[in-house]
Order: structure tokens, then C-alpha cells, then sequence
């Protein structure tokens, strides 16, 4: 049974205070999904995190913007669904850009398998600790820094990562709120110094950045989501254009629309925001990883 928020000590809860606010509503979307009759997924481990204060204010943000939720839904059932077939496949190495509150290496693991979970010393640390309370077990080592200004690479040699094994990258919820050239570095240092891996992301159209996708809605529910969290100011308009640019193989590539049209087939679309919110899987175009993974 896992250990009820309220029965934390004064210090945990503290902890839980230097984490970023949105880890908790992200993890109060995903945990939603359990209660549906065939849920896309089943995450019962995230409701460690969760309390009375979390389902509110994730409440209040889906009231504001209810899109948000059903995409990270969808983008959750997607990567779980590529890390399962890697996993089984025989990828033995999965790291996890920016984890947050990100339960994956309890819940999708193997024989073997390590995870690696970069993300800032408070919640990395919160992690540990609530897993640890509650016995649950995962197969995890955090490094705690920034990706970005510490660089990946490096938080990744401090590790006993293991750069010649194949390797698969899942980097949600962060692209959009990183600078473009920020991005493109990151993809640089996995393509230069992993031998063979594959790398899942989503992404936001270019044309929602830029208030050109015709539709007011959407301009509308960015203002809503940018006024409560922050702004979005990276997208990209072809992702096979970067691919190319960067040397890498696009595996695959679908608007959250097209995810809403396979998962919720007798539902309709709440906004027109899944044409423009993608998930991707690209891969090293030199490497084996389809022969290896």
C-alpha cells in the first residue's frame, strides 16, 4: 500500500516545495487516465506524489486549457508504448531528459535494463526518497544538473553509462520551452557520443509559436496556458528538415491528432491544437539500432 502525502515528514514536504509546480500537474493528467474503463495506460505508482492541493490546481489548469490534459495522455500511451518495444527489443540503457515526476523506470522495466534521470537536485532527490518510502522498486540512477548549461554528455560520464551500448532517449515536455538552439545542441551531443541509439520527443508546430495556424482558438489557449505557466517559444515546422540537417532518421512522426484518431476513436477532438502537437522517434542514421535494439 503505498504511503498517503499526509504521513510525510516536515522534511519531504519541504522537498516537495522546491519542485517545480508542473511536474505535479503533468503527474496528476497521467494519473487521471487510471480511472477510465480501459485506460490507455495504468500508472499507479504517480499517485505517491499526488494529494488534495495537486488534483486542485491541476483541476484549475484544465478548466483553463482541457486540451493539455488529453495530450499528455495521448504522448504518454505513445512513449510508453515505444519504450515497452525497445525494451523488448533489448535495449538495455534508457535515459530520461528533464524526468520530473516520470515513473517509467518503475513501471516499464527488464532484466538488465538501467534507466538514467537527469533533472534538478530537488526532484530528483523527492524521487528517491518517496520511491524508497513506499518500497518502490526501480532500477535508476538520477544525475542530478541541467542538460542544457551542464551538458548532457557530461552529466551522463559522471555515471557509469556506458556510451557503446544501444540506447534509448525519451525527452518529454521540453522542447517547446527550451530556446531552438538549445535543441539542436542537445541532438548534436547524443549524435556525436552515443554509437546507437533512438531518441522519442514531442514537439510543437512552428505555426503555433508564431500565431499562424489560422485557428483563434489556439491563439486563444496559448495565451490561457502562457498567462498560468510559461512561454512556448520553440517549434518546428519539418521535423524529417531537421532530421537531415543533423544527420539523424526519422523513425516516425505523428500529430497528437493522429494518436487521438488509433486511442479515442469514438471520441471527437477538443481542440484543433492536436493537428500541431506532434511526438517523433528519430534515430542515428549511420547506426544499427534497428538491428540492435
Amino acid at each position: 500500500m503505498f504511503i498517503c502525502n499526509q504521513l510525510l515528514s516536515k522534511g519531504e514536504r519541504l522537498a516537495m516545495k522546491n519542485v517545480t509546480g508542473t511536474a505535479f500537474i503533468v503527474a496528476e493528467f497521467r494519473a487521471e487516465e487510471n480511472e477510465e474503463a480501459t485506460p490507455l495506460y495504468t500508472d499507479h505508482v504517480v499517485k505517491i506524489w499526488l494529494n488534495e492541493e495537486t488534483k486542485k490546481v491541476a483541476s484549475q489548469i484544465a478548466q483553463n486549457s482541457p486540451a493539455a490534459k488529453e495530450m499528455v495522455k495521448l504522448r504518454t500511451k505513445y512513449f510508453d508504448d515505444v519504450l515497452s518495444n525497445h525494451i523488448l527489443g533489448g535495449c538495455k540503457q534508457v535515459v530520461i531528459l528533464g524526468s520530473g515526476l516520470d515513473t517509467r523506470a518503475a513501471r516499464i522495466n527488464g532484466e538488465g535494463v538501467t534507466y538514467f534521470e537527469i533533472d534538478d537536485q530537488a526532484t530528483l532527490q523527492l524521487k528517491e526518497e518517496t520511491l524508497k518510502l513506499n518500497k518502490v522498486t526501480a532500477n535508476v540512477r538520477y544525475l542530478p544538473g541541467d542538460y542544457v548549461k551542464d551538458g548532457l554528455i557530461s552529466l551522463l560520464k559522471q555515471s557509469e553509462f556506458d556510451f557503446t551500448r544501444p540506447t534509448y532517449f525519451l525527452w518529454e515536455g521540453n522542447t517547446t520551452l527550451l530556446e531552438k538552439k538549445d535543441v539542436i545542441f542537445v541532438l548534436e551531443q547524443i549524435r556525436d557520443n552515443v554509437h546507437n541509439f533512438r531518441l522519442s520527443f514531442d514537439y510543437m508546430s512552428e505555426k503555433v509559436i508564431l500565431r499562424t495556424t489560422g485557428y483563434q482558438d489556439i491563439n486563444d489557449y496559448i495565451d490561457k496556458y502562457e498567462s498560468m505557466y510559461a512561454p512556448w517559444i520553440t517549434g518546428f515546422e519539418k521535423i524529417a528538415t531537421l532530421a537531415d540537417e543533423l544527420n539523424l532518421k526519422v523513425i516516425e512522426n505523428f500529430s497528437t491528432a493522429d494518436l487521438h484518431a488509433q486511442y479515442r476513436p469514438r471520441r471527437s477532438l477538443e481542440s484543433n491544437l492536436f493537428k500541431f502537437y506532434f511526438v517523433c522517434t528519430l534515430e542515428n542514421a549511420v547506426g544499427c539500432v534497428s538491428q540492435e535494439i
